[in-house]
């Protein structure tokens, strides 16, 4: 998925929500954003209690011309590409697929 598919997607939604990723049945913080020359990333962080918002995220996003770019997580040492999302408790989950 593009970042402005994405940022389309998730336009009008509570700015407070946080961001996760989700693997399987577990939610994994994402407390940063990033941006190389070929995508945006969005990096997990397993030890910390705190995520993202969606406030911070549509900052972060909109500092640069990012239209074009595919959005990724990065977890685990792998990267992921983003699918899709849905909202629980609050919170954004995102579901990414292992990019080979």
């Amino acid at each position: 998925m593009y970042l402005k598919d994405f940022t389309t997607l998730i336009f009008g939604l509570n700015p407070y929500y946080q961001l996760y990723f989700q693997v399987d049945n577990t939610l994994i913080p994402i407390t940063k954003f990033s941006v190389n020359d070929q995508s945006a990333v969005l990096h997990t962080n397993s030890n910390s209690n705190t995520a993202l918002n969606l406030k911070t995220f549509f900052t972060l996003s909109n500092q640069s011309v990012l239209s074009d770019k595919e959005i990724l997580i990065n977890y685990d040492f792998n990267t992921f590409k983003v699918f899709g999302y849905r909202i629980a408790e609050n919170k954004l989950l995102i579901n990414g697929k292992l990019r080979l």
